[in-house]
């Protein structure tokens, strides 16, 4: 109004305003002016319109693994994991300079197609309305509870040059699953369990396998192992583990599940390993089956020892004569794997009670036994200690039992054991005390019956102990028999050497005689040499050595013509009295002399009785009168020799004593004709 008359005059331009908000989208509104001039009013009207732009910007953001996504995944750490940023366009304009980030610092990129993101559907460079742009960044899943924010902005600028940058942020999580499992494994005797303990060999044994959680995921599958093959069991109670408290199968992060395995404790050094597993499967379905392992050890005590004792060096069958010197040893051995103390050996003396015992001596070197290598006083494993004892052989077998110890070894459990060891170790002691017809012939006075008559040779060998009495002839007067004093007699065949005719192969010699033939010089008369022998062996007899078995009864029945020794020509007794047939005088033998060419002294005959079980050798003609002589002069001479009755007999071949039987019916023909080249035996 330039004129300010408030009319529009025709050159002027009058101007109104109005404002407002822009609203969304398009907006249309039309002003109207009126005026009045000349009476009459004038109107006109004009429209005028915008678009509201509404710039808008969504993003969504999950996790993925594998062909799995969302928010709030389980995922195995360590796993590669992906981000998918979807991005939208919500507003009603297109948005350029489309950018997206994540506040994890994880690269976001596009997913591009031709140089553009593969949702930019015209490809103008601009996220339209109806386009989905989608970006991606990687990772690896880790441990726990993991959260990120993915931000999505774009920008609008309008016609007046406004710019609009709208964002939108989206967060996604997941959670990294790290089973992990821990197995405690120890070994078990008793009140004691650990690794490295001592424990006796033989015993009952267990394994304790401890499992745990170590892990953020429960643990399912759980499986327990032995390398060694042992079966290991879980404890269970009510159908479920021990440590399993919820009972829902699965291990959980506070439990500590118990399985068990069970043996028996073997020797020397001992390991095995336990392994425990169990799985988890996270949301895509990976699965992870994690493992630990165990060992645990023992020491399988083993206290042992051996006792090797032997008699003059031999374990066993050693032959002796009665008097010699005798030396035991004992060696103990420690064959087991522990150190053990107090090394104790005791020898039964050869008896069953106690009373006689002894304790061989140590044999010591530098006040320490010979075989403590180290000298520290213990014996250590592989050392064998020495023991010794002397003592004179007796007649007979002898057999004497040991017995070694040490003190108990305790293992971890307190458990005990003693090594104890036994050996025996026997020897034949024959009798050596026989005396030749010389010696007979020239000590007449020892068993003349004559008491007081004794010279002293004959006392010298009585305090000896070469002769058991001053007189060894036990016969005496028998009063049932009339006009006969037997005490002036020897009775041959008499076995058990009581003076007693009791078997029917037994024979009277008056002392007077036999001391004539004892002491005489070699005749031809094939009888007297018989006799000779045989006073011999009968005095032998009386003075207490054991005869072998039935020899002076053979010898007697050469004598009487009796059973294999029959129609040879000899038979010292024909009238049957059981006394020899003499001269008027009684000086000699009656009849003719048996000459040493005859059968009686050369035919061979069946010696064997069936009764002994001997199989018959040479066809049934093994010996002749000349080897019963012979036989007799062998035992008078300590060459057929005896370990006493219910003993052996053997040959002495002046070194050994060889061709043992034992001394019972007729086993003397068989040891000599073993021993082979006699004369007068096969």
């Amino acid at each position: 109004d330039l004129n300010h008359d408030n009319k529009l005059d025709t050159d002027e331009t009058w101007i109104f305003t109005a404002t407002g908000t822009a609203v969304k989208g398009d907006y249309s509104n039309i002003g109207s002016v009126s005026g009045e001039g000349g009476g009459t009013t004038v109107n006109d009207s004009d429209g005028s319109s915008y678009f509201g732009a509404d710039p808008k910007i969504d993003i969504d953001k999950v996790t993925v693994d594998g062909a799995t996504s969302g928010d709030g995944l389980t995922i195995l750490a360590g796993e590669s994991i992906s981000w998918k940023y979807t991005v939208t366009n919500l507003g009603n304009v297109a948005l350029s300079g489309i950018n997206v980030t994540d506040d994890q610092g994880v690269v976001v990129t596009a997913d591009l197609v031709g140089g553009f993101n593969v949702g930019d559907a015209n490809q103008d460079g601009k996220l339209d309305l109806t386009e989905t742009w989608i970006y991606t960044g990687t990772g690896v899943a880790g441990i726990g509870s993991y959260s990120n924010i993915g931000t999505a902005s774009g920008s609008f600028t309008d016609d007046a040059g406004h710019t609009a940058n709208p964002s939108d942020t989206d967060p996604s999580s997941y959670f990294g699953a790290d089973p992990q499992i821990k197995i405690d494994k120890v070994t078990v005797d008793d009140a004691a369990s650990g690794d490295g303990i001592s424990i006796l060999s033989g015993e009952p044994i267990s394994w304790k396998y401890t499992v745990t959680n170590l892990g953020n995921v429960a643990l399912s599958g759980i499986n327990v192992t032995d390398d060694q093959g042992v079966v290991v069991s879980p404890d269970l109670v009510g159908g479920f583990n021990v440590g399993d408290t919820n009972q829902d199968g699965k291990l959980d992060l506070t439990e500590a599940w118990v399985y068990t395995g069970t043996g028996v404790a073997g020797i020397g050094d001992y390991s095995n390993i336990g392994t425990a597993s169990g799985s988890f499967t996270d949301d895509a379905g990976h699965t992870a089956t994690p493992q630990d392992t165990d060992p645990s050890s023992y020491f399988g005590a083993d206290p042992h020892i051996t006792l090797d004792k032997k008699t003059n060096g031999v374990d066993h069958g050693l032959n002796i004569f009665q008097g010699q010197p005798v030396t035991w040893t004992y060696d103990v051995k420690n064959d087991g794997n522990v150190a053990l103390s107090n090394v104790v050996v005791t020898d039964d003396n050869g008896t069953p009670g106690i009373g006689d015992d002894f304790h061989p001596a140590a044999i010591l070197s530098g006040g320490f036994n010979s075989g403590d290598a180290n000298q520290n006083g213990l014996l250590d494993v592989g050392e064998t200690w020495h023991y010794q004892a002397t003592g004179t052989a007796q007649l007979g077998g002898y057999v004497n039992n040991a017995t070694a110890t040490t003190d108990a070894y305790t293992d971890t459990a307190g458990h005990s054991r003693t090594p104890s060891a036994t050996d025996s170790s026997d020897y034949e002691g024959y009798s050596n005390k026989a005396l030749t017809q010389g010696f007979w012939g020239s000590h007449t006075d020892a068993w003349d019956n004559i008491p007081g008559n004794e010279g002293n040779p004959t006392k010298s060998a009585v305090k000896s102990g070469v002769l058991s009495s001053l007189d060894v002839n036990p016969s005496v007067d028998d009063p049932a028999t009339v006009g006969v004093d037997e005490s002036k007699y020897l009775l041959l065949g008499d076995a058990n050497h009581n003076g007693l005719v009791d078997d029917d192969h037994n024979l009277w010699i008056s002392i007077s005689l036999a001391k004539s033939i004892e002491s005489s010089s070699t005749s031809g008369d094939a009888r007297v040499i018989m006799l000779q022998q045989a006073i011999a062996a009968q005095l032998n007899i009386d003075n207490g050595v054991a005869q072998p078995f039935n020899l002076i009864d053979e010898a007697v029945m050469w004598l009487k013509g009796q059973g294999a020794w029959a129609s040879l020509g000899v038979n010292l007794d024909s009238n049957n009295d059981g006394f020899i047939d003499t001269n008027g005088a009684g000086t000699a033998l009656a009849g003719p002399a048996v000459k040493t060419s005859s059968i009686a002294w050369n035919k061979y005959v069946d010696v064997i009785d069936p009764a002994s079980g001997i199989a018959d050798w040479n066809g049934g003609q093994e010996a002749n009168g000349e080897g019963l002589k012979n036989a007799l002069m062998w035992f008078n001479q300590d060459q057929l020799v005896t370990s006493g009755p219910g003993g052996n007999v053997g040959w002495f071949n002046g070194t050994t004593i060889i061709d043992e039987h034992p001394n019972t019916l007729d086993q003397f023909w068989l040891t000599l004709h073993e021993v082979g080249g006699l004369t007068g035996i096969k």
